[in-house]
């Protein structure tokens, strides 16, 4: 078995991990609100740290970077990023539109990536070079070509500055129709073929991103920066996927006008 199999083996464990712990904690959630305003909950805390253990047990020489606790082996070839609730907000106001967010970066690029909905039951599971699945089985975007035939989720309103609202703008108005704020199940719904582009604003950290790319990559379709730059364990800021090469390129030039 090579690395990556056995690695991806290991990631669905961890995903069970992950969901099981964000269904044990759900029963009593509590709300903070951290320094720079953003919310924490004790689901978020709870997952990260049954994950974050989980690798330390089985891969104590790979790298961690989590959200709630930070860094551990910083440098190590492969690292594991954690998101244990992307969109907490949507969460703490009972919403259904969050979920957890694993990635696995090979120096720095992410090779395996995990969406998971705890609620629904949804796993994405995505694998460089090797494909991407929901539950199990394998998704494909759906190769659409032009923006007129896509779908378009573009995520919340409110995460788009002076800067990127034109851009954003523009898409808008060319998409067959748009929907809002899905967050990372977005560009779930993008790998399986659902919708063909996903748009975030400048607000979003590598948490955000890491576990996206492997998904979107392994289902056929492209995921950048708006600037077309494929993403690593530097990116930070807006992102955009699409459903086909060709239609990633109409993307980018009226993101960037």
């Amino acid at each position: 078995m090579d690395v990556l199999t056995d690695l991806r083996a290991f990631a669905q464990e961890l995903a069970s991990i992950a969901v099981e712990s964000a269904k044990g904690a759900k029963a009593d959630v509590e709300i903070e609100i951290k320094q720079d305003g953003s919310p924490v909950t004790t689901v978020d805390k709870a997952v990260e740290r049954a994950v974050r253990q989980r690798i330390e047990d089985t891969y104590p020489d790979h790298g961690i970077l989590g959200e709630e606790f930070g860094e551990r082996n910083p440098g190590a070839d492969l690292t594991w990023v954690i998101d244990p609730i992307d969109g907490t907000r949507q969460f703490a106001a009972g919403l259904p539109n969050y979920g957890i967010l694993i990635a696995l970066c090979d120096r720095g690029r992410p090779v395996i990536g995990l969406i998971c909905q705890p609620d629904i039951g949804d796993i994405y599971l995505g694998v460089t070079g090797q494909g991407a699945w929901l539950n199990g089985a394998p998704v494909q975007v759906s190769g659409a070509t032009t923006l007129k035939e896509s779908i378009q989720c573009i995520s919340d309103p409110d995460a788009f500055d002076d800067r990127t609202r034109p851009g954003m703008e523009r898409l808008r108005a060319a998409s067959l129709w748009n929907v809002f704020d899905g967050g990372c199940l977005g560009f779930g719904a993008l790998a399986a073929g659902k919708i063909g582009v996903s748009v975030c604003g400048p607000n979003l950290d590598n948490f955000d991103i890491l576990a996206l790319v492997p998904v979107v990559e392994g289902a056929g379709g492209v995921i950048t920066d708006w600037q077309g730059k494929p993403l690593d364990f530097s990116s930070k800021g807006e992102i955009v996927a699409s459903a086909s090469p060709e239609l990633h390129q109409q993307v980018l030039a009226l993101l960037n006008g």
